[in-house]
């Protein structure tokens, strides 16, 4: 009879466990929807644009918007803010009666879990605590008189509420940076509301200290892009946003930024949320992040941003308040031992399992397993494939040259499943990255994981990476069994490698060579490459315990294509006991999986402070931040609130 139990109780926990890993905020997902539902076409960011230029707009297309948002479906919160903008900004220019309509729309809307309501919206996510609480901060500004019809709360009772989780987010960028680090899809999700709440906020504090963030933002964006291509390791990235430049949600905020002729690329039209930071009256971009944007290097830049699961204890962040479910949530940790329990005890408090990203924890909410600790436990001996999902601390390296930038979060958590974290790229150009996966059975058919981790979406298991200068080094060790929920373990690696956007392909045996423009590249790995059958741009690896070499450099430097595939060919490598070694352009390169990484015989710590660069350099959790090139500086003291913009002076 025990065993029955048991067994009973480890299926229930299955499912249950199945439905946390649809928790991810995943532009795939956007909720329950009914088949009418699913027709709508939000067009608020269009309204916005046409106000913007003076032109005329037929009010009656936001019929869709006031519908999806009146429905609380699955990124209600992106198409709230240009209403906001809209009517800050163009109250004017709004016939009566949608000015009414919006009212309604922001008086009966949900702001944040604890608020009354069903739905299945993602609240959690980093970009979405930040869409939200500007939304709702604002709303409750410009109406502070009028009742919220779902709270019964008046508007100035919903700023105040608001301003709190304005307050936390923000710090908690300014200590730990972005949790979602590098996103080029989701940044563009932060600055709009940072926008928003520069422009129109009244209260200092939060302006202040809205723009100290955006400046750090801005300082990723010009430190991590090659030539314009805002394409680095990230936190959360999808197949479209890795491969190349044309799936970039930043690239009109680039062009913004450094102008449309800066990079030569073509023109990227603004299609979202991104026109309310392009169109901010507030925010001036710091001279020093434009000067940096520009440079092309060589540089090397190191940084480190987000939390490991095992430091939220120690900065007092483990817990169920609303500052320490911001950090846990927005790290998407919803079932690791140290937070499930804290997950579970939030969704019960707040009436959340109708939420279908989070109904799972239903099943889960057992008489077995409300024992403190049970559910911890249990998370730790079953070790589901769901706690890969956890968006943990990235030290990343990152290398610029004027032909190519390489970036790489150094030694992320080796061997764990993984979700959407991209952990290494080169980037080539506005065309082309290369970077190499562990593909992924994704863990359900649809729902928001539906497709990460996926075949090119993040890592079944992430490999142990590092970088120095121009050399890339990935240990990939595959086990034959699947962790719990994992549907199957693939028995090979793969790297992106386009035979049609490179030049002078090569597949030789374990090494494969090619050419972009002035660049020169090459992978090597431990067993034979080649293409997936009928594919010209997915280079397939067999085996579970693999390793897989990446080196760049330029025609100029190696004197043409056949000497470099001369020497990269003739360079010692060595593996063996969990250890890769690489010689190459007169360094040896030393690895072992989950241990330590050697250059030249010397130690080389991956664990870096918060900024390490020609640009800045401070601490984590800083006090201050100066930042400084071209002639230019800038210091940021966020709880002082100051923010000195100033030209270098020079030495006499």
């Amino acid at each position: 009879m025990k065993k029955f139990l048991f067994a009973a109780l480890i299926i229930t926990v299955a499912f249950g466990f199945l439905a946390i890993g649809d928790i991810g905020d995943n532009r795939a997902a956007a909720g329950e929807k009914t088949g009418s539902e699913k027709k709508l076409r939000p067009r608020s960011n269009e309204a916005l644009a046409a106000l913007q230029a003076g032109k005329q707009f037929d009010f009656s297309r936001l019929d869709d918007t006031h519908k999806f948002i009146a429905a609380r479906l699955d990124t209600s919160d992106f198409h709230l803010q240009s209403l906001i903008r809209i009517i800050y900004a163009h109250a004017d220019a709004l016939p009566p009666a949608e000015l009414g309509r919006i009212k309604k729309t922001f008086l009966n809307f949900k702001y944040w879990m604890d608020q009354p309501g069903r739905d299945s919206m993602c609240f959690w996510s980093e970009n979405h605590q930040i869409l939200f609480a500007a939304a709702e901060y604002l709303a409750g500004q410009y109406w502070p008189d009028e009742v919220f019809v779902n709270s019964g709360k008046k508007g100035a009772e919903h700023r105040d509420m608001a301003r709190k989780r304005i307050l936390i987010w923000l710090e908690q960028r300014w200590l730990y940076g972005f949790t979602e680090w590098y996103s080029n899809v989701y940044y563009v999700e932060d600055i709009a509301p940072l926008a928003n709440l520069i422009d129109f906020a009244r209260d200092k504090e939060i302006v202040d200290k809205a723009t100290i963030v955006m400046d750090l933002l801005l300082h990723d964006l010009a430190t991590q892009s090659h030539r314009g291509v805002f394409i680095s390791t990230s936190g959360r990235m999808y197949e479209g946003n890795k491969k190349s430049n044309d799936g970039n949600s930043m690239r009109s905020v680039i062009e913004h930024l450094w102008g449309k002729g800066a990079f030569g690329y073509k023109t990227s039209p603004h299609e979202g949320m991104d026109l309310n930071f392009i169109v901010c009256r507030n925010y001036k971009v710091p001279d020093v992040i434009k000067a940096i944007g520009l440079d092309e290097g060589p540089s090397i830049i190191k940084a480190s941003t987000g939390l490991n699961v095992s430091e939220l204890q120690g900065e007092e962040l483990l817990g169920r308040n609303n500052r320490q479910i911001m950090m846990q949530w927005a790290m998407e940790a919803f079932s690791n031992p140290e937070v499930i329990e804290n997950s579970l005890a939030y969704i019960k408090k707040n009436d959340m399992f109708s939420n279908t990203f989070v109904q799972g924890f239903k099943l889960v909410d057992t008489e077995a397993l409300r024992k403190p600790g049970a559910l911890s436990k249990l998370s730790k001996t079953l070790n589901p494939m769901t706690n890969g999902s956890a968006i943990q601390r990235a030290n990343t390296y990152t290398y610029r040259t004027p032909d190519y930038m390489i970036a790489t979060a150094q030694a992320y958590h080796p061997g764990t499943c993984g979700d959407q974290q991209h952990i290494w790229t080169a980037t080539l150009s506005e065309e082309v990255s290369l970077f190499t996966t562990h593909p992924s059975k994704p863990l359900s058919i649809g729902g928001s994981r539906g497709n990460s981790p996926g075949y090119w979406v993040g890592n079944g298991r992430i490999p142990h990476s590092v970088q120095h200068e121009n050399i890339v080094m990935n240990l990939y060790r595959i086990p034959e069994k699947p962790t719990f929920l994992e549907k199957e373990v693939l028995d090979f690696t793969h790297a992106y490698f386009p035979a049609d956007k490179l030049e002078d392909v090569k597949i030789d045996g374990r090494y494969a060579f090619a050419r972009h423009r002035r660049t020169l590249v090459a992978f090597i790995g431990r067993y034979p490459l080649s293409y997936a059958e009928g594919s010209r741009d997915d280079l397939i690896q067999p085996g579970r315990d693999s390793y897989w070499i990446f080196e760049a450099s330029t025609m100029a430097k190696e004197g043409g294509m056949e000497a470099f595939m001369k020497r990269i060919r003739g360079n010692a490598i060595d593996y063996k006991d969990n250890a890769l070694q690489y010689n190459s352009g007169g360094n040896s390169l030393r690895v072992m999986f989950g241990g330590i990484f050697l250059v030249n015989g010397g130690v080389v710590d991956t664990e870096y402070p918060r900024f390490d660069s020609p640009y800045a350099k401070c601490p984590r959790k800083p006090r201050t931040i100066r930042i400084a090139h071209g002639g230019h500086e800038l210091t940021l003291d966020f709880y002082g609130r100051k923010r000195e913009n100033s030209l270098l002076r020079k030495a006499k």
